[in-house]
């Protein structure tokens, strides 16, 4: 797992490819105990499970969590399971740090 620092953000990158539930705990204990706020870069990542988004909706309503370079399945599983109501999604690591273009799934339907 990588991890930088700037001055008021902590960004973790983890470096496996899929975030299992051992890789899930180790990366949320870490997470647990940082004070600034908190980034997650997925950008190695390819797949997820059950266990990585029950846990991340779960930290998410201690603290709040940002996560950016998101590939395209695991966007999608994160729409579907409403994580987006609960984290901050971002594009890029620039749009994380300025706080802007944040991605939101509005569901629209017809009346």
């Amino acid at each position: 797992m990588e991890v930088r620092y700037n001055n008021k953000i902590c960004i973790f990158a983890p470096l496996s490819v899929k975030l299992d539930k051992r890789v899930c705990h180790r990366l949320f204990s870490k997470l647990n105990n940082e004070e600034r706020q908190v980034a997650l870069d997925l950008s190695y990542v390819e797949d997820c499970t059950a266990d990585f988004c029950e846990a991340l909706t779960e930290i998410s309503k201690e603290k709040n969590i940002s996560i950016f370079n998101i590939p395209s399945d695991i966007f999608a599983l994160f729409n579907i399971m409403n994580i987006d109501k609960c984290t901050n999604l971002f594009v890029s690591e620039i749009d994380f740090e300025e706080n802007t273009r944040r991605l939101i799934n509005r569901k629209f339907s017809f009346v």
